[in-house]
Order: structure tokens, then sequence, then C-alpha cells
């Protein structure tokens, strides 16, 4: 299938209308990793693309927890009330919905090399200054409450990211980013 400008445009505007500032700046941060990764991988970069316009959709309303099963459906609706053609709809559907198997160590569940895209260039960008910050905002209170203690926790969370890295070409586009958090966190500890 081949989307449109337009078709994508719009994409970006409702997904951009329901994250908040922070998640959509996640998602555009993400976006040139994975069409980078899709053709390493050799995946179709427009269901990636959509995948990531769109894997993070179900957090409109701050929640994170199953937050992809939120995606999932949501990418659905959008793309079938715009007429996508079914395939494509179904591949996007299961790249979102599978999206935080990894962190479940359930790695092995992840087939299409579409999906595996998206959830390395995912992890990939945690590994960056702007990773730093997300977790950092995640951690927030862990780091309030003792400031050591919490980017212990901090740091141990960027450092699985990591080890949760599918794909060979994943691993070594993230590499830079994994020893600049490293050094990073040696500099604080």
């Amino acid at each position: 299938m081949t989307i449109t400008k337009t078709q994508l445009e719009k994409i970006e505007a409702y997904v951009c209308s329901k994250l908040d500032s922070l998640n959509w700046q996640h998602t555009q941060v993400i976006r040139p990793i994975a069409q980078k990764l899709a053709r390493l991988e050799k995946a179709d970069k427009e269901i990636v693309d959509v995948a990531v316009l769109l894997h993070d959709l179900g957090k409109y309303n701050g929640e994170i927890k199953d937050h992809e099963k939120r995606s999932a459906e949501l990418a659905r609706k959008y793309l079938e009330k715009n007429n996508f053609e079914q395939r494509f709809i179904e591949e996007v559907v299961y790249c979102v919905s599978v999206h935080m198997l990894p962190w479940e160590n359930k790695s092995h569940l992840i087939t299409t090399p579409e999906a595996k895209v998206l959830f390395d260039a995912n992890i990939i960008q945690q590994l960056s200054e702007f990773g730093v910050i997300k977790h950092t905002i995640h951690y927030g209170a862990d780091i309030y409450e003792n400031y050591k203690d919490g980017l212990i926790k901090t740091r141990d969370s960027l450092f699985k990211c990591y080890n949760l890295i599918i794909t060979a070409n994943g691993r070594k586009l993230a590499e830079p980013g994994y020893k600049f958090i490293r050094e990073f966190f040696k500099n604080l500890l």
C-alpha cells in the first residue's frame, strides 16, 4: 500500500491532538530511527511509520499501563474509518499491540520485522538525552524520596532497555546511546 503525504499528515495531526507534549515529542524522535532501522531490516517502511505514529496513542489520558491495548484499538478505529486496506490495518495494529512484550520477557512472540523495528526504535530512542529526561520523570518520586536510589533505578531501567533490543542492527544503532547512558550516570553516581 502506498500512503500519501496527505494521509500521513492527517495521522500526524490526529496523534498530535491526542498526545501530551512529552509523548508527541517521543513519537517524533522515534520516526527517523525507525525509518533507518526499517531499511536495514528490510521492513515495510510505511507500516513502520504509521505504527510509530500510533504506538503510544493509548497514553492520551495519561495512563501508561496497558496503553498498547488502547493504542491498538484506537489505531484500528482510525485506520478503518479512513479506509486503509485491511491487510495494512492488521499489520499496523499488530505492531502497536505487541510493542511492549519484550518488557514482559516475551520478545520471542514478536514475529514480523516491522514489529521488531518499532520496538527497537522505541528502545534506541530511550538511550539518549531525551530518554534520560523521560525516565527521570517516570522515576521522579523515587528521586525525590532518595536521590541516589532514584537515580540508580533510572539508570538500571535504561540499561535494561539496551538488553531488550531484538535485532542485531538495532543493537548496533543503540551502542552509542548505551555508552552515553553509562558515562552520564557514572558521572552522577
